[in-house]
């Protein structure tokens, strides 16, 4: 495959117990910081976009294309999207401290202060390969 790479969360455990719940249907969405895309020379991403999810073994787990793109702020995100991104419990409470951690590191590295009106990018996804069973994990 020549798809760019996709691997949720940073460390290896995050990383695997969502390529899980991608495989498993539960995970449809993923969230990241909107200045990181212009600190990184990286483009945002736009519908129609697929990359392979990798786990922490570097093992193709599936393919997945986007299906929707929104920005919001931090504080703007409700139970509705927590559920997609399909995390933990999959509730409101568990995204907001999971991505507030994972926003703190985010803005330290690109040196953003992280507030609650920080910009985010919302990406909605659909699996349209699956590479590894889950027997397999």
């Amino acid at each position: 495959h020549d798809l760019p790479i996709t691997q949720f969360g940073l460390d290896a455990a995050d990383m695997d117990s969502c390529a899980i719940e991608v495989l498993q249907g539960n995970k449809r969405a993923t969230t990241s910081l909107l200045a990181a895309y212009s600190h990184d020379n990286e483009a945002l991403p736009t519908v129609g976009q697929r990359s392979m999810v990798r786990d922490s073994r570097a093992r193709d787990i599936a393919i997945i294309e986007v299906t929707r793109v929104e920005f919001r702020r931090y504080s703007a995100v409700d139970a509705v999207f927590a559920k997609i991104e399909g995390e933990g419990d999959k509730s409101l409470a568990h995204w907001q401290r999971v991505h507030w951690s994972y926003l703190d590191q985010e803005c330290t590295r690109i040196g953003v202060p992280l507030n609650e009106e920080v910009e985010l990018v919302l990406e909605y996804f659909k699996v349209v390969q699956s590479c590894l069973p889950l027997a397999q994990f």
